[in-house]
């Protein structure tokens, strides 16, 4: 499950937005980490700070990504899956929200058009998570249907991280390509054109959800043993 929120400027002093955007498009690492029983946690912080292990295999770049937990309980299926349920974001297990910044300026030519001179883009998100608290109680094969079933529902989230991801990247090229035959006119020809990509990439995201049954053909259907 997704969520995109816009923020938009239609003019930049790269002096002070310049700091904003280059802190908006840090990478944060993603790190699957393991516990002393096997439990996993994935998270942007280092394994170590955590006291686990981190597993280098499957950790990877996200842009402006951060990872947060609600907590479920339960030590056997049902009372698991029962938690799942109650405490949910939005009724679903796991959720992503992004917000995209895209900035521009603009400029007249020496024919009397104009065009955009710069372009700047970046997307930030949460993944939301649920972080089994009683995971070293549990039996083993129970933990071993959590541990795929995690990786499963990080992977789906991960796919909504990518589409605003790709936002930004058709913002960048898009609006950098755009001309008017004023700078009036141009700067709400890219404010159409912001909101017309936005519209796109929420209904690709509405499409994953779908054509993946919110995650379910990608192994994010928790099943108990």
């Amino acid at each position: 499950m997704a969520w995109a929120r816009p923020v938009s400027s239609k003019c930049f002093d790269p002096r002070v937005l310049g700091l904003l955007f280059a802190a908006c498009a840090a990478q944060a690492q993603v790190n699957r980490c393991t516990g002393p029983q096997g439990e996993v946690r994935y998270s942007d912080r280092t394994c170590e700070a955590l006291g686990l292990t981190r597993d280098a295999e499957s950790s990877r770049r996200l842009s402006g990504v951060r990872i947060e937990y609600y907590d479920v309980s339960g030590a056997d299926g049902g009372t698991l899956s029962a938690s799942l349920a109650q405490r949910g974001p939005k009724g679903f297990h796991g959720l992503t929200d992004w917000e995209y910044r895209y900035d521009y300026r603009v400029a007249p030519t020496p024919a009397g058009t104009c065009r955009v001179t710069g372009v700047r883009t970046s997307v930030t998100g949460r993944i939301l998570m649920p972080r089994w608290v009683d995971e070293p109680k549990a039996p083993k094969a129970l933990r071993e249907a959590w541990s795929t079933y995690m990786d499963a529902l990080m992977k789906h989230e991960e796919g909504h991280m990518a589409t605003g991801q790709s936002l930004t990247r058709a913002l960048q090229a898009d609006i950098g390509a755009a001309t008017g035959p004023d700078c009036k006119t141009l700067r709400a020809d890219v404010e159409r054109l912001a909101q017309d990509l936005m519209a796109e990439h929420q209904e690709r995201d509405r499409r994953y959800d779908a054509e993946t049954q919110h995650g379910a053909t990608q192994g994010a259907r928790f099943t108990p043993p």
